[in-house]
């Protein structure tokens, strides 16, 4: 009860002339003003607290599944920036608001939510404004010490599409980046930017630059030197080279007739019945000898765009490099260094022996022996 015309009893809850309650001080500036300069946490509590609300309940009876809320902040109005709930700081070690799920027991927990049900314009669950124009300002801040857990999670749970996490900058001068990646361990297996898809039409990593530019750069040191590029052509720069794990360069090209009747290693000439077509070798010294059929290119040239399927009656030819190729000692025993060139055996590479005819007519050069029978052996392809 009230005993004066503000005041109730001796407590420490003042009404002031406006109709603002204080607790703990006598000039609230708000309805409700609270405050606290306790110097201890209270029992049980890691932090100085000001005002604490509870509620014991975990099961609503009358509303299966519904979530218990300990403090809800409402702003009814259904226009305007207005805001629930506002928790603001001063300490430039503090936090504005602090999530907090203490269970170490438990099978998971949120620290916080934020929620929004809009279904059109920009909305969002949880906002982080960083409004310092100099300084190291971050907009949100997650940190994790488990091995298994992250600094951050973000997911979208729609199934027909959607992104889990945006990065945006608007700067139009400086160094900007949209998002950032940092893997500041000195040892250790630690990754800047991982990205993985589990679908097989999915990326694991998806970069575009909208009006034209490079597309993609990677360096070393700091500052960094670029070592690789990808420009707006699709052009690749490399200042250390490439180095796949195939050792033969081909070109893709079509096969007449069934393209199952065709395996790698098979020696491929020009069909001249058709257009842009291989066949089997299957004549002696035959001058449209074209090259190999690689079992596994380093380097796969096309015709096609980066976008395009690759066609179903085509295959690898190597033209230039160390591949394996199916040969035989139809012509004698082959040995290191000889010169090969169609034999009368399908598919077959075998020693070139008439110099008359082997002009054009050259394949490779052989880099294993075969005694005799047929065999697949390593051939340097250098068609002469």
């Amino acid at each position: 009860m009230f005993t004066g015309s503000h005041r109730i009893g001796n407590s420490h809850i003042l009404q002031s002339p406006i109709g603002n309650i204080g607790i703990g001080t006598t000039n609230p500036l708000f309805p409700l003003h609270i405050f606290s300069n306790n110097t201890f946490p209270p029992p049980g509590q890691d932090f100085l607290v000001a005002l604490f609300v509870e509620t014991p309940v975990s099961v609503n009876s009358g509303c299966a599944g519904c979530a218990i809320i300990g403090i809800e902040g409402l702003t009814s109005a259904s226009s305007g920036n207005v805001i629930g709930v506002d928790g603001v700081t001063f300490s430039p070690a503090g936090n504005g608001v602090l999530g907090n799920f203490t269970s170490t027991n438990s099978d998971g927990g949120g620290g916080v939510i934020g929620l929004t049900s809009a279904t059109s314009g920009f909305s969002y669950g949880t906002r982080g404004d960083a409004l310092g124009t100099s300084g190291t300002a971050l907009g949100v801040f997650g940190q994790s010490y488990s091995p298994d857990g992250g600094g951050g999670f973000f997911q979208n749970n729609s199934l027909q599409g959607g992104i889990g996490l945006s990065g945006v900058t608007y700067s139009t001068n400086g160094f900007a980046v949209g998002v950032r990646g940092i893997g500041v361990g000195t040892t250790g297996d630690g990754v800047g930017v991982f990205g993985t898809t589990n679908s097989p039409q999915g990326v694991g990593g998806l970069f575009q630059n909208v009006p034209g530019g490079d597309i993609i750069r990677g360096g070393i040191n700091q500052p960094v030197v670029n070592l690789f590029r990808v420009d707006a052509t699709g052009k690749v720069f490399a200042d250390g080279g490439f180095q796949p794990n195939g050792a033969d360069f081909a070109e893709s090209m079509a096969v007449t007739g069934d393209r199952g009747k065709y395996a790698a290693g098979d020696l491929l000439v020009i069909d001249p019945s058709t257009n842009q077509h291989l066949a089997l070798a299957e004549h002696p010294y035959s001058t449209l000898v074209a090259g190999i059929y690689s079992t596994k290119p380093g380097v796969l040239g096309s015709t096609r765009t980066v976008d395009e399927p690759t066609a179903k009656d085509e295959v690898p030819l190597a033209v230039v490099g160390i591949v394996p190729c199916k040969v035989t000692a139809e012509n004698g025993a082959i040995r290191v260094g000889d010169l090969l060139v169609t034999s009368s055996t399908p598919g077959h590479a075998m020693k070139g022996t008439d110099r008359n005819k082997m002009l054009g007519a050259v394949v490779g050069k052989a880099l294993e022996p075969l005694d005799d029978g047929k065999g697949v052996i390593q051939v340097l392809v250098t068609l002469q």
